[in-house]
């Protein structure tokens, strides 16, 4: 009774709803302890949405499983959700098995975009051709009537997994595809990400002024996102183009930055492959103690999530570009 009352003061004193987001933690323990459920799932569910918005990452994914366990009725979100998280804290097989389960549960409207975020995971595994199989799966959901938005960024990440399996001329094709999809829904994300993808594969091609001019264009359009996630990206493989051209201090600089925005987002694979980046670059000017921390702090990461045996390339866990 105690923590019925004192949950029910709580959530009566949180009128508004950045107030409920900061209390609801405590709100749903409380509800939780007086045994009702639906209300303790609800404000776990809460919580682990006010946490994710501070990239407090391992603390969303423990309310979201709080919630999912005692019985929030939204379960094809919830494990969508964990998947995000997991995914970004480098726990692919439980991101996997989240996003499977997302799929069996979901609307007909959400399941393009779980089939995608599949082909995300499988690409960071290394495992290109499952990788390309949701790719493929997420378009036929879309067809052609489907959103246009979401057709440019699927074929923008596939575009990256053809690349990976050094299919350039498929890379490019599906990169163009795009990129025409993008200009015709005006949507600054999608040309973003096909920008990075286009300036990936100039690079490859060894005409460093066409990637840094699509990279360039690609940080321009991402500084005006509010998505760490491609910014990030941007930021590295422009690094990237400057140390090929010997714009070293320019590259330490931008991967700086990137390394900065992998540390907020919580994106624990892609921090470790920046330090590892930052090593590289450092120790190219002589800077050994400095490069030597960076290497140790990339060697921690890489043991705190782990590599999981038999079932990644041993290579993805030190991506140079994505």
């Amino acid at each position: 009774l105690l923590h019925r009352r004192i949950a029910d003061v709580l959530a009566g004193h949180a009128r508004s709803p950045r107030k409920v987001d900061a209390l609801a933690g405590q709100i749903a323990h409380h509800y939780q302890s007086a045994g009702n459920e639906p209300q303790a799932a609800e404000y776990f569910r809460l919580a682990g949405e006010y946490a994710r918005s501070l990239y407090a990452n391992a603390e969303a994914l423990a309310h979201f499983r709080v919630a999912l366990a005692l019985g929030h009725p939204d379960t094809a979100a919830l494990h969508e959700a964990i998947g995000d998280l997991s995914t970004l804290l480098g726990e692919y097989a439980s991101a996997l098995k989240s996003y499977e389960t997302a799929a069996a549960l979901c609307e007909a409207e959400a399941l393009a975009r779980v089939e995608h975020k599949l082909g995300t995971v499988y690409e960071r595994r290394g495992a290109w051709e499952q990788a390309e199989s949701h790719y493929e799966a997420a378009l036929r959901v879309l067809g052609e009537a489907g959103s246009v938005n979401e057709r440019a960024k699927l074929y923008a990440d596939w575009s990256l997994t053809a690349y990976r399996q050094g299919q350039i001329g498929k890379a490019l094709e599906l990169a163009r595809q795009a990129l025409n999809l993008a200009e015709t829904a005006h949507d600054t994300l999608a040309l973003a990400q096909v920008h990075n993808i286009l300036g990936i594969l100039a690079s490859k091609q060894g005409d460093l002024e066409e990637a840094r001019r699509h990279l360039e264009e690609s940080l321009r359009l991402a500084e005006d996102l509010h998505e760490p996630g491609i910014y990030t990206a941007t930021l590295n493989n422009l690094a990237q183009a400057c140390n090929a051209e010997g714009e070293i201090d320019r590259a330490i600089t931008l991967t700086e930055k990137a390394l900065a925005l992998s540390l907020s987002q919580g994106d624990r694979p892609h921090e470790a492959a920046l330090h590892s980046k930052m090593a590289d670059l450092l120790h190219a000017q002589d800077r050994s103690e400095a490069a030597m921390a960076h290497l140790k702090q990339a060697v921690s990461i890489y043991a705190e999530i782990g590599v999981e045996a038999e079932t990644v390339q041993p290579e993805i866990w030190k991506l140079s570009e994505w």
